[in-house]
């Protein structure tokens, strides 16, 4: 032929066959999975979105910001997927067992959710706490939440001890959750690794080292955020090698 083209995406066997070229590949990983978590928090609250969280994984500095969605399983949603793409590597090290801190407020940090709710107590004593305002949280997570913390829904903010409010700061700003598995196996939604760009004239999307032998898509060790832009990185490279050949 004069012209091979590798669109072969996320195919193992693949990969295995072209390792025997000599052509550099990096090591496949999952990306853009979601997080297993089994808490009581999110017990039958499978569907229940927040608009905006902050995601940090414990003990580095991996953190995002964005929409979550509760699933049958754990956690998912846009600041999820972009969290397990910037962490495909270490989180794949760690066998997909990590601490996560979700902040459901990211417009307060644990001091200033405290002083905020002081703020309201003074000026709402008699309010019950479940009616307290969460803004976009949930009502059934706030419930979820009075209960874990076992404080009694119908308690007035007044009578609230200050152990009640520490843990509501906590749960609402600095939550904690143990995250013991990924998607299972080819629910993925992308994969790190592939084809080196080393080995690739981008220009032409061209190996280097066979002429001839094109590479487009996620074959090639590109992944990215959730958004479309996986499927941009497969048009765009079929395109080039299209007018290349």
């Amino acid at each position: 032929a004069d012209a091979v083209v590798m669109a072969t995406g996320a195919t193992p066997s693949v990969w295995e066959k072209l390792k025997k070229t000599g052509l550099n590949l990096q090591p496949p990983v999952p990306s853009l999975f979601t997080f297993n978590i089994k808490d009581e928090r999110l017990s039958d609250l499978s569907g229940i979105s927040f608009p905006e969280v902050a995601i940090k994984i414990a003990g580095t500095k991996l953190e995002e910001q964005g929409p979550l969605l509760i699933t049958h399983w754990g956690l998912s949603g846009p600041a999820v997927l972009k969290l397990s793409a910037w962490g495909a590597r270490p989180l794949a090290q760690q066998r997909y067992r990590f601490e996560i801190l979700v902040n459901f407020l990211p417009q307060y940090h644990f001091d200033s959710f405290r002083e905020h709710f002081q703020q309201f107590r003074s000026e709402f004593p008699n309010r019950k706490i479940k009616n307290y305002p969460t803004g976009p949280i949930p009502n059934r997570y706030w419930e979820q939440i009075l209960q874990v913390a076992d404080i009694a829904p119908d308690l007035p903010v007044a009578e609230l001890p200050k152990k009640a409010i520490n843990k509501l700061a906590e749960e609402l700003t600095q939550a904690k959750f143990e995250v013991t598995g990924k998607s299972t196996f080819k629910e993925e939604f992308v994969t790190c690794g592939g084809i080196s760009l080393s080995e690739i004239n981008l220009q032409t999307m061209e190996s280097r080292q066979f002429p001839g032998l094109y590479f487009s898509g996620e074959v090639l060790d590109i992944d990215a955020l959730t958004g479309g832009f996986n499927f941009q990185a497969c048009w765009t490279t079929a395109w080039i090698i299209s007018e290349s050949v």
